[in-house]
C-alpha cells in the first residue's frame, strides 16, 4: 500500500510537536514533571545488566530514536516513580518506523528486532520481568512481535502495555488478557484504524501514571 497524502501529511504534523507542547495546549501545569525526568529518545539499558523489571519498548512512526518521545518516556519516569528506577532496565526497539510500515500493519523488521530483544532478555536475565511496550506503530510490532517469540519466553511476559494501538482489542498470542492494557482515547483515529494522527494521537502522556500502576501490580520488586 502506497502512503496516502492525508497520511504523509498527518505524520509530517505528528513529527513537528512534542509532549511538552501537548502538555502546554491542555493548559496542565507539569513543570515539575518535566523537570524531573530522563526524557532521552535513544534507551539502551538491556546490555548493561539485569534488573528485576525489562521494559522492552517500541516508539512510533517517524519518532526519532528508539523510543521516541510522546509515549515511552513519560511512561519510563512514571515507572521510575512508582518502582525505583534501579529496578528496571529500559530497551528500545530499532526499526525504520517509516509511515509505509504503519500502513502494511506494523514494521517486519521492527517486529522481529522486539521478539529478539525480548529473547534476549530472558536467557541473559533468568529473573528478570519482562515489559512489552509500544506506542501507535510501535503497538503493532507488539502484536507482531508476540507471534514470534517462543511460548516460553511469552510466560516471562509479565505486562503488555500500548498506547494508541492500531489493532486495539485484538488478543496477542500466549499471553494473557489480564496482562494487558491499551490506552486508546475515543477520539484517537489511529485506533479506529484510520491514518490520521488527530490530537488525541499525541497526548498519551496523560496516561503514564496510569500505565506505571498497572504494571507495578504485575511486577514484583
Amino acid at each position: 500500500m502506497k502512503p496516502s497524502i492525508i497520511s504523509i501529511i498527518s505524520f509530517a504534523l505528528f513529527a513537528s510537536a512534542s509532549p511538552v507542547q501537548i502538555i502546554e495546549n491542555h493548559s496542565i501545569n507539569h513543570n515539575d514533571l518535566m523537570k524531573r525526568g530522563n526524557w532521552d529518545v535513544t534507551r539502551n539499558e538491556l546490555s548493561s545488566g539485569c534488573k528485576p523489571v525489562t521494559v522492552i519498548f517500541a516508539r512510533g512512526t517517524i519518532e526519532l530514536g528508539n523510543v521516541g518521545s510522546f509515549a515511552g518516556p513519560p511512561f519510563f519516569n512514571a515507572l521510575d516513580a512508582a518502582i525505583g528506577a534501579n529496578n528496571v532496565g529500559y530497551q528500545g526497539v530499532e526499526y525504520p518506523a517509516d509511515i509505509p510500515g504503519y500502513l502494511t500493519g506494523g514494521s517486519t523488521a521492527g517486529a522481529a528486532k522486539l521478539a529478539s530483544l525480548a529473547t534476549e532478555a530472558a536467557s541473559k536475565c533468568p529473573n528478570t520481568q519482562i515489559v512489552l511496550s509500544g506506542y501507535s506503530q510501535g503497538a503493532q510490532v507488539v502484536h507482531l512481535g508476540v507471534d514470534q517469540i517462543s511460548s516460553s519466553v511469552a510466560a516471562r511476559v509479565s505486562a503488555v502495555v500500548l498506547f494508541g494501538d492500531p489493532k486495539d482489542g485484538q488478543p496477542l498470542k500466549d499471553v494473557d488478557t489480564l496482562k494487558v492494557d491499551t490506552f486508546c482515547f475515543d477520539t484517537d483515529l489511529i485506533c479506529d484504524g484510520l491514518p490520521i494522527v488527530a490530537a488525541a494521537h499525541l497526548s498519551y502522556a496523560f496516561n503514564a501514571a496510569q500505565a506505571a500502576e498497572f504494571v507495578k501490580f504485575h511486577v514484583t520488586v
